[in-house]
C-alpha cells in the first residue's frame, strides 16, 4: 500500500538513492518515516516485548549497512524494511528459545510458548476483525481509519489528504472507534482502545 506523500516529502526512491551514496540526512528521513510501522510490526513478531526496540534498531542498522541493496517495492522501502525486521525477529526469537527451557505451568501443564501462541492467535483474530470492520465503513470514514489507524498518519495529515478539516477528521475517527467498541461489545469481545 503506497503511503500518500505529505507536502515536500521526498519519495522513497530518491531517499534510497541518496542513502546508497551515504547521505545521513536521507537515512534519518527514512528512519523517521518508517520507524513507527517497523516498530508495530516488530511488536507483533517478538516473543518478548523487551526485544522490540532491539529488533527495530537492528533493522535500521542493517538498512544502513546494506544501503546499496535496499529494494523499492512499488514506490516504498517499507516492504524491504519489514522483511528485514521479520528475519531479525525470527533470529532473535530462535536464539532466545535455544537458551531457555520452557517452564511448565503447574496448574494446567501448558508452557509459556503455548500461552504466547494463544495470545498471538487472539491478536491476529482481533486484527482481522478490526480490518473487516474498517472495510465495512462508508467513505470517507473508511479512508480516515485506514490512514490514521492502519497507516499511522496523524489526524491532520489524513484530513489534508481527504480534504477535510482536522476537527471533522477527529470527530469522524471518534465515531468510528465508538462504532467498533459497540460492535465488539455486541459480540462479547474486549473493547477496542
Amino acid at each position: 500500500m503506497n503511503r500518500p506523500r505529505g507536502p515536500g516529502e521526498i519519495p522513497d526512491t530518491e531517499l534510497i538513492t541518496s542513502i546508497g551514496r551515504g547521505d545521513a540526512e536521507a537515512y534519518t528521513e527514512m528512519l523517521d518515516r518508517h520507524s513507527r510501522a517497523v516498530f508495530r510490526y516488530a511488536w507483533g513478531l517478538a516473543d518478548q516485548r523487551s526485544d522490540v526496540d532491539d529488533i527495530v534498531q537492528e533493522t535500521f542498522l542493517v538498512a544502513w549497512r546494506r544501503r546499496k541493496d535496499i529494494r523499492i517495492v512499488g514506490s516504498s522501502a517499507l516492504p524491504w524494511l519489514l522483511t528485514s525486521a521479520r528475519n531479525i525477529a525470527m533470529n532473535t526469537n530462535r536464539q532466545r528459545r535455544s537458551h531457555r527451557i520452557d517452564d511448565i505451568d503447574e496448574h494446567t501443564g501448558a508452557s509459556d510458548a503455548w500461552y504466547r501462541q494463544v495470545e498471538h492467535d487472539e491478536a491476529a483474530q482481533q486484527l482481522r476483525w478490526v480490518q473487516n470492520e474498517i472495510a465495512a465503513l462508508d467513505s470517507p470514514d473508511r479512508e480516515l481509519c485506514e490512514l490514521c489507524l492502519l497507516q499511522d498518519r496523524t489526524y491532520d495529515e489524513a484530513a489534508a489528504v481527504l480534504g477535510l478539516s482536522p476537527v471533522n477528521a477527529r470527530k469522524r475517527i471518534q465515531r468510528s472507534r465508538a462504532r467498533l467498541r459497540t460492535n465488539r461489545a455486541a459480540q462479547g469481545m474486549e473493547n477496542i482502545s
